[in-house]
């Protein structure tokens, strides 16, 4: 079993992470001056996450990481697309949150997330997860991806192009007193390029499509139940009266997690 490959050594980095995760979430979700240095916008949204990530995002974390632990491969992929979103979400804090007293706290959550995704991606390389999904939707799962994937990418460019042509700042950079935006840099160079990376080899039919499609899968129905949570907040604290930016990111949760279990219903046997 993969308990006995690298569980062991993962259950450790693990509970430091939901230890983290914890502290830090609750700090963000209940003490109001966590944000003090921040924009109204940019402290509402920092809040609505923080609710996420500690009601959701922990346990989902541990429940995943014992499911997996116990050789279920369900547990197993759903626990590295919880990884990919703490890790993805924690950069954003490190880098786009003003300085605060809980700096430190970002640090160790990016760091514990980062390690812990780097030893899931070792643990599982030798997998052959092209066998356990016989039978799923290929076609289906590699054009939601690319269709995601093109959608940010017009989101952002839309906003960086015309700026890096007229030689200006985008407002949503300078109204948050930001050197960039940290979101552009991770999509535009990590996330959106690994989506079509995955479209691609999973509609192939190998390994590291669906690896790449479970994680991502995984990834994105955290990703917009968060922003839709922080859509909400800004409600909730009067900086918009706009809800319908939370019920696009709600639609496309609800779609994520019905091909998410087209995917996994094709999942069976242990993960040894």
């Amino acid at each position: 079993m993969m308990e006995n490959i690298f569980f062991k050594k993962l259950r450790i980095l693990t509970i430091l992470l939901a230890i983290s995760l914890t502290a830090v979430s609750s700090v963000g979700a209940f003490l109001p001056d966590t944000y003090a240095r921040d924009s109204p916008s940019m402290a509402a949204q920092g809040a609505g996450q923080d609710m996420v990530n500690l009601f959701l995002g922990v346990p989902l974390l541990l429940i995943s990481f014992y499911s997996a632990s116990k050789g279920n491969r369900k547990g197993l992929l759903l626990y590295g697309g919880v990884l990919a979103y703490i890790m993805y979400s924690y950069v954003i804090y490190a880098f786009g949150v003003h300085f605060n007293r809980f700096f430190l706290l970002y640090c160790s959550t990016l760091g514990l997330s980062l390690y812990a995704f780097i030893m899931f991606m070792r643990g599982v390389s030798h997998l052959e997860l092209d066998r356990w999904f016989e039978g799923a939707p290929v076609k289906l799962i590699s054009v939601f991806l690319v269709l995601v994937a093109l959608i940010f990418y017009g989101l952002w460019l839309s906003t960086v192009l015309p700026a890096t042509l007229g030689n200006n700042v985008p407002e949503e950079i300078s109204n948050n007193d930001f050197l960039v935006n940290p979101i552009h840099v991770i999509d535009l160079t990590f996330a959106l390029p690994a989506l079509l990376i995955g479209a691609v080899q999973i509609w192939k039919r190998r390994a590291l499509g669906y690896l790449i499609a479970s994680l991502s899968l995984v990834f994105m129905v955290l990703l917009t139940i968060a922003l839709a949570a922080m859509m909400v907040m800004l409600v909730v604290r009067e900086i918009s009266e706009e809800y319908t930016v939370a019920v696009v990111f709600g639609v496309v949760s609800i779609i994520s997690v019905w091909i998410l279990i087209l995917l996994f219903r094709k999942l069976d046997g242990p993960s040894s």
